[in-house]
């Protein structure tokens, strides 16, 4: 298969494929060509955590293309291992100047970033990895989040792309809504309260305490993000069955950088940030097709059964959600920001990503 056709078979848009091929064809030409774009020697630090996964292949396509474009002159360097700096302190970090860029959760300190925590309410209409890109430049460029970030001497870059949530459970597999009742689902915020609405029972686990909760039985499943997170932590060893296509929302986080350093930058940097985006995105699009490929066909094989989402149980969780929704507007709107202006952008961008638009 070639590498045009290997790429369309992702599904993909137009934009983001074409961004695909660009950087493909720029690795290809190999680092003996004369930078496209000249420049100064310029390093970005890149405080991140974890090992590099499908969560922070944005950031690794962002510095492959900044690296292809400059030879090597606008570099990034992930640092993960929170070797820099706590997860939960990487917004202080940049305020700081302690590097010059981070990815950075707002759920981790939502008083903090309260407008931009609107991306990660629950149930969300936003089906792809595609659509949340749309909506989620759409939303990062808005005048009110812009300057909450500035408030914190940082610029938001690009998004850390994570896919929507699905459950994962073992015993008998809950198909009508009534089955899901009294059910012990791992769960927390807003995905709790969409447990709570088709009568299961939510309860809050750290990570490393839930494969032997499920294998005891202490929880019968586990709202996480479909299908990496349950594979990297074993639960599908363990489990029966899984929702299919539920969506039920994911977690936003945004790669930022220190705005002194985004303002050093010469300005054919500055715009060869911007153009490497659309790429850095395509880039770990791709990467989390080949993660799910390889997981679906391992879910298969073990025989998973899937749940699909029937129209009583939409119904519920689209009645749960409603109130969550309406509480953020509330909320950041008493902290003069607009709030539901906020909102009708995200799903005005996600009807438009959905409509092609």
């Amino acid at each position: 298969m070639t590498i045009s056709n290997s790429i369309a078979s992702l599904g993909l848009t137009t934009t983001l494929a074409a961004g695909l091929m660009a950087s493909v064809a720029s690795l290809a030409a190999g680092s003996a060509e004369a930078a496209e774009v000249e420049g100064p020697k310029v390093k970005w630090l890149v405080s991140l955590w974890g090992a590099r996964r499908g969560f922070t292949e944005g950031v690794e396509g962002l510095a492959e293309y900044l690296a292809e474009k400059t030879d090597g002159n606008f570099e990034l360097s992930p640092q993960y291992g929170a070797v820099l700096s706590d997860p939960k302190e990487n917004i202080d970090g940049l305020q700081l100047g302690a590097f010059e860029a981070a990815t950075i959760c707002p759920y981790y300190h939502p008083q903090k970033t309260p407008a931009t925590m609107g991306l990660s309410l629950a149930y969300l209409p936003l089906p792809t990895l595609e659509s949340q890109t749309q909506v989620y430049g759409a939303f990062l460029e808005h005048p009110a989040v812009q300057e909450e970030w500035a408030k914190w001497g940082a610029t938001p870059i690009m998004s850390a792309l994570m896919p929507n949530y699905e459950v994962m459970g073992k015993g008998d597999a809950p198909v009508t809504l009534a089955d899901w009742q009294g059910k012990r689902i791992n769960a927390s915020a807003g995905h709790a309260a969409l447990m709570e609405a088709i009568e299961a029972v939510p309860s809050t686990m750290p990570a490393p305490d839930l494969y032997n909760s499920l294998e005891r039985s202490v929880i019968e499943g586990i709202v996480y993000p479909y299908t990496y997170a349950f594979v990297a932590y074993r639960f599908h060893e363990l489990s029966e069955w899984v929702t299919d296509g539920w969506n039920l929302g994911t977690i936003q986080c945004t790669v930022a950088a220190s705005q002194f350093a985004y303002d050093a930058l010469p300005d054919q940097y500055k715009a060869l940030l911007d153009e490497a985006v659309p790429a850095a995105y395509a880039h770990q699009i791709a990467k989390y097709a080949e993660i799910d490929a390889e997981n679906e066909a391992l879910f298969d094989e073990m025989g998973l059964t899937r749940i699909p989402k029937s129209p009583e149980i939409a119904e519920a969780l689209e009645a749960a959600v409603q109130p969550s929704w309406q509480a953020w507007i509330d909320d950041v709107t008493a902290e003069g920001m607009p709030g539901q202006d906020l909102f009708d952008l995200i799903m005005t961008e996600a009807t438009n990503a959905q409509t092609g638009q």
